[in-house]
């Protein structure tokens, strides 16, 4: 689709990369790749074509302006990650097949099938666990789906989790607890100093969570024989993010848990990349230029797209290439950044949607469904429970361009400023291909190091698209065959195998491969880390009277895809506010009225469901709705943008994460009775 006056006409895809072509040579030539921004979106990360592909762009663009739904969910914990162990991806999971105490923060996978922890049938698994004596507890502000099948929930003011593991760590570090000498360590002591000033009081202060169960916690971790603590995405989109998700493994480095069976452990993507050639921090290289937020992992917080699209002067963001998301509802101050992304002077979207962020596009480009690629988890493959390869291939065929292709498109007419023929793009793909065979054939690490270049090439087995990629990673990976003829994996053998391939339980000892600081040891100092502890112990608790809002999703949900289809848009109205009763008897609020709920960003009107199930002072709503206007297709149950709630400037400092979690909030009975009452 491309723009024609206030409204969108179907278009070639050759016009179409034609036109996309001409408003980024122009936007580059007269103000530099700096000036073209790309936002990526979460599917990226269920479609193995744009995963792989947006990279080809990117690199091609060459601009700092890159930002990702990562900076509205998981960001702080690959954050900790690389500050502690030099690593973004290496991110532990519970081994829930022999973990007897597992300590649950902001997390719910019975809706969420774990997220970054890929643990099928978790309600199969917690009988198996509770069957060998184990315990599961889990801490949320909301008595989750999967709080209500815990051994013990335990409620928490939104936005102290780090207060709560604070004080577990000082206390099993008072308890005699310290890191076993077998963890090749540094920096503790920088860490633990500014621990010990919290006591299970603080703690119980600011996160309404008595001083006594705080103690019952320390005791289960600290009796168990297989203890561990988890923590989602609840942890990480809150101010203090990335200090939460540093604690959640100092804990388990307390207790001997990290890298041992029954803690947690790192799982093994089938797939290798290239080692990377630099040994310096994927963190705070370069800043954003109005705010100064660090670059994390090779891209910005989404919290500064909108400031970086309206300031003035060189660097200004003036062209939006959005790829499978939609910014516009998903990330803080929707309406600021919908008004900076109505002003840019060109905006191009591929998606399958007709969205609230593509309303603004000059050009649509279409992805194909996912019956008609192939799928292998390049991202989440790493966090399986159990190691694992799965390829599926396409169900149907498809008659136009998948992702793959697509971007392979958007990055040689960045790179060489004109439309690709299709033998043009068949080059370029072989081009792209043999550079990442390169990079493994002058990685020492590499199980083909040294070998021939075009040795290689010649053994790759399939002919086009993506899978090349996935083969040549699949292969020197270690289940691979190592391009040696051996029984190891390649993509053919894995395709075969439709229900995929279990490659087994969970190693242990495997920090000396997944640490890559540059002296192998953990940093349990990071600046960044103390800094953020200190400005921690210098908060204060809430007044009584403040209302906190929190997120939550459904399994007839997911973000902001979802909310189209026929068979999920029916039935009862999702987008409620969740109050406790008390709250709202205090506030004269009934079942199914309508109220308001401000802060100093927006204000928004919305149904109230009451329910036990959260604190007095607690709300709860989903994300993820809009009720957006003139879409193409209208939506068939709409509800009110959370995000519009939530200020750009609330973020986890060390991330630039958006603190989405734990907002304060106004809320008074709607004005308007005649309209205050829904459905009940």
């Amino acid at each position: 689709m491309v723009r024609e006056g206030n409204d969108f006409r179907e278009a070639s895809w050759q016009e179409a990369f034609e036109r996309i072509n001409a408003g980024l040579g122009e936007v580059i030539e007269h103000h530099g790749p700096e000036s073209v921004a790309v936002y990526i979106g979460n599917p990226s990360a269920h479609n193995v074509g744009l995963g792989m592909g947006l990279g080809i762009f990117a690199g091609a663009l060459g601009s700092p302006h890159i930002y990702s739904a990562g900076s509205v969910d998981q960001l702080p914990k690959q954050l900790a990650s690389e500050l502690m162990f030099g690593n973004g991806m290496a991110i532990p999971v519970p081994d829930i097949t022999g973990t007897d105490y597992l300590l649950m923060l902001g997390a719910n996978p019975i809706v969420s099938n774990g997220s970054l922890w890929m643990v099928p049938d978790f309600r199969g698994k917690l009988r198996a666990m509770r069957s060998r004596g184990g315990r599961l507890v889990t801490v949320d502000p909301r008595r989750t789906e999967t709080a209500r099948l815990a051994d013990e929930h335990v409620f928490i003011k939104p936005g102290t989790d780090a207060w709560l593991l604070a004080a577990l760590a000082a206390e099993l570090h008072r308890r005699g607890r310290r890191i076993p000498s077998s963890y090749p360590i540094e920096h503790a002591d920088s860490l633990f100093s500014r621990l010990a000033t919290v006591t299970p009081e603080m703690a119980a202060l600011m996160t309404g969570i008595p001083g006594e169960t705080i103690m019952d916690i320390v005791g289960g971790l600290d009796s168990a024989a297989n203890p561990v603590v988890y923590g989602r995405v609840g942890t990480t989109i809150q101010r203090h993010g990335t200090l939460t998700s540093f604690l959640v493994e100092v804990i388990n480095l307390l207790t001997g848990s990290l890298d041992h069976s029954g803690g947690a452990m790192f799982p093994e993507q089938p797939y290798r990349s290239p080692a990377s050639s630099s040994n310096s921090p994927n963190y705070a290289r370069y800043h954003t230029r109005v705010s100064g937020y660090p670059e994390v992992l090779g891209q910005f917080p989404a919290a500064a797209l909108a400031e970086e699209m309206e300031t003035p002067g060189e660097g200004q963001i003036r062209a939006l290439v959005c790829v499978a998301g939609n910014p516009v509802v998903s990330n803080p101050d929707s309406d600021r950044l919908a008004n900076a992304i109505a002003s840019l002077d060109l905006v191009v979207c591929v998606d399958i949607y007709h969205t609230e962020t593509s309303q603004f596009a000059d050009v649509i480009l279409p992805g194909t469904s996912p019956f008609e690629e192939g799928h292998y988890d390049h991202f989440l493959g790493a966090m399986g429970y159990r190691n694992a390869a799965r390829y599926s291939s396409p169900v149907f065929a498809s008659d136009r361009a998948d992702e793959w292709r697509t971007m392979l498109q958007l990055g040689y007419l960045t790179r060489y400023r004109q439309v690709a023929t299709e033998s043009e793009l068949d080059n370029y793909e072989d081009t792209v291909i043999a550079g990442l065979v390169a990079a493994h054939c002058n990685d020492p690490t590499s199980p083909i190091h040294g070998r021939d270049i075009q040795e290689i090439m010649a053994l790759i087995e399939p002919t086009q698209g993506v899978e090349r990629l996935l083969d040549v990673g699949m292969r020197v990976g270690r289940f691979g065959d190592h391009f040696s003829g051996g029984d190891g994996l390649t993509l053919n053998r894995v395709a075969a195998s439709p229900d995929g391939i279990d490659l087994g339980p969970l190693r242990e000892d495997r920090l000396a491969e997944v640490v890559r600081r540059p002296n192998g040891r953990i940093d349990l100092g990071p600046q960044a880390i103390l800094d953020d502890l200190d400005r921690l112990l210098q908060e204060q608790p809430d007044s009584d009277s403040t209302f906190r809002l929190v997120g939550r999703r459904n399994t007839r949900s997911n973000n902001s895809w979802l909310r189209n289809l026929p068979m999920l848009g029916r039935g009862r109205n999702l987008c409620v506010l969740e109050m406790h009763p008390d709250d709202a008897g205090r506030l004269g609020i009934g079942e199914g009225d309508t109220v308001q709920v401000s802060t100093g960003s927006a204000q928004l009107r919305i149904p109230v469901s009451l329910t036990k199930d959260i604190l007095p002072g607690i709300v709860v709503m989903p994300h993820g709705f809009s009720q957006t206007q003139g879409l193409r297709q209208s939506r068939l149950q709409p509800g009110e943008n959370y995000n519009r709630l939530v200020a750009a400037a609330e973020v986890d400092a060390p991330s630039g994460t958006s603190a989405l979690n734990g907002i304060a909030v106004s809320i008074v009975a709607d004005q308007h009775p005649s309209q205050s009452k829904r459905k009940r």
